[in-house]
């Protein structure tokens, strides 16, 4: 499931927004949508927001604040999500097939939360388990580093499926075991692996013979043996996406990120960003910047201006939009 249109309106904080994320070579949404502008634009709002209508229309945690999205008390304001569903949807047998789209509108009032969407798509978002062949919605919100060591979480789809759309950071307090559990699961620890290889020059899984959370289990390219808590903030970051991904088998997925410039360096951005899509199979990823050399790396279908109203993309022959 993809994300091909989006339209909001009367959202606090936040222009009113219609795009369409559809792309004119495979007649497929593309597969990664960049959302810039500068500090305090919206950036990290808008992800919210469409997390919100998400959980309004099949959540994990079941719980939105309707009031918490009105710009006006005395109006509602309104979300429309188009879903573009893919085999993972069709295998189930339950709502559209696989390149029909489906709609998820939600209204956010003062005193009610409205929701509009077919009965087996709602089942379909609520559904949470770690088989890769279901698709799931994940969040790596800007302040994903700041707990790391406050407790040890277990890994259990049904220890993680009410904080998975969180941007608690506390959430990632069950990568220590993660790290120890892959010793005991080759496919995990080939997909890990993998993924770090995507995400970090520097660094590379080496899984330890002892047991432990504290084990020794990277070696970095100076050849030195690390512990978890020894690596860079930049090695950190990647270890912390490529062990979400390997836990939760993210594939068929909508995955915000949120800042990526915050932890690697300015020149490999661009490329880190477009490594995202090899990282598990047929994702949709929303990234959210301040980097104007991310925002101009994507056609405008892709690219999601939130900086008062100036385009920040390259030039392009297809038609544009920019919030009203």
């Amino acid at each position: 499931m993809k994300v091909s249109r989006l339209v909001s309106r009367g959202v606090a904080s936040l222009p009113d927004i219609e795009c369409d994320f559809m792309s004119a070579t495979t007649g497929r949404p593309h597969d990664l949508i960049v959302i810039s502008g500068p500090p305090a634009s919206g950036k990290t709002r808008l992800c919210e927001l469409m997390l919100a209508a998400f959980e309004a229309a099949g959540g994990y945690q079941g719980i939105v604040q309707s009031s918490d999205w009105l710009q006006d008390a005395t109006r509602e304001a309104r979300v429309e999500l188009e879903l573009w569903m893919d085999e993972g949807l069709e295998q189930e047998g339950a709502g559209p097939g696989v390149g029909k789209t489906a709609r998820a509108v939600v209204q956010f009032g003062q005193k009610r939360l409205g929701v509009e969407v077919d009965r087996a798509v709602s089942r379909r978002l609520a559904r949470y388990d770690h088989d890769p062949a279901h698709g799931k919605r994940e969040y790596f919100a800007e302040g994903r580093q700041r707990a790391w060591g406050a407790r040890e979480d277990g890994t259990s789809a049904v220890e993680q499926a009410l904080v998975r759309c969180s941007k608690d950071p506390q959430k990632y307090s069950c990568v220590p075991r993660f790290l120890a559990e892959l010793r005991q699961d080759p496919a995990r620890s080939r997909s890990f692996a993998q993924g770090l290889e995507l995400l970090s020059p520097t660094l590379r899984y080496k899984p330890a013979s002892r047991t432990g959370f504290a084990t020794a289990c990277f070696i970095n390219q100076s050849g030195n043996v690390l512990r978890f808590a020894e690596l860079s903030s930049s090695e950190a970051d990647a270890v912390l996406i490529a062990a979400t991904a390997a836990m939760i088998g993210l594939n068929h997925s909508i995955v915000f990120l949120d800042r990526p410039e915050l932890y690697v360096p300015a020149d490999r951005l661009v490329a880190w960003v477009q490594s995202l899509a090899r990282l598990g199979e047929n994702n949709q990823w929303f990234v959210a910047t301040n980097d104007e050399a991310l925002a101009a790396s994507v056609q405008r279908s892709q690219h999601i201006s939130l900086g008062r109203g100036e385009d920040l993309a390259r030039p392009s022959t297809r038609p544009s939009w920019s919030p009203s």
